[in-house]
């Protein structure tokens, strides 16, 4: 099983660290030496995400493991990754053998440029929600997080990463493992919402 975060320059880093430590927490606590949880981007080149962090993805696109899961985390540099044939190309390339494409925030308009959103429940930013009607989305939802029969997840703000970990991690390994990083984590739930 293999779990990618995908990385691009201006990427969010609370939204790309949180996704990776959660899933990374996971793999430690499963100890299932077939799950590999890793970043991708274009290159192996560092990136600078959008507070100015710099974080050096593990696999360039060319190289990477096929993944099973892929997670588009937003990011003030979204809008370039959108215009980057090498990034769209890459997510339309592995999106076939996916069994969850996951976006937090304004990662879902690479999706929608993709044209992955046609006819699917949709949720993001509240500053974005009127954009998502632009892509033939069947619904636009101001819920925390969707999730589609068909693979297709979104989560709307940044702290929304934290569900849609624990949700990949209750998805593909088990309720008990997401239990066990939550606990160890220090993660509280609170009504259905973390904090």
């Amino acid at each position: 099983m293999n779990i990618a975060v995908l990385l691009y320059h201006e990427v969010n880093e609370f939204e790309a660290v949180t996704l990776f430590h959660i899933l990374h927490t996971a793999k430690e606590i499963s100890q299932m030496e077939d799950l590999e949880v890793f970043t991708v981007a274009k290159a192996r080149n560092s990136v600078q995400t959008s507070g100015g962090l710099t974080i050096t993805p593990l696999y360039a696109f060319m190289s990477c493991p096929q993944p099973d899961v892929l997670i588009i985390p937003g990011g003030s540099g979204i809008e370039k990754a959108l215009r980057d044939k090498t990034i769209t190309g890459y997510v339309s390339d592995v999106r076939p053998n996916l069994k969850v494409l996951a976006t937090v925030s304004s990662g879902v308009l690479l999706l929608g440029k993709l044209g992955f959103l046609r006819d699917q429940v949709v949720t993001s930013r509240q500053d974005l929600l009127e954009t998502l009607e632009d892509f033939e989305v069947l619904q636009v939802s101001k819920e925390r997080m969707v999730k589609n029969d068909s693979g297709l997840w979104c989560a709307g703000e940044s702290m929304a990463a934290i569900d849609l970990a624990l949700d990949v991690v209750r998805h593909v390994l088990s309720p008990d493992i997401a239990q066990r990083v939550e606990k160890r984590l220090g993660l509280q739930h609170s009504q259905g919402r973390l904090f």
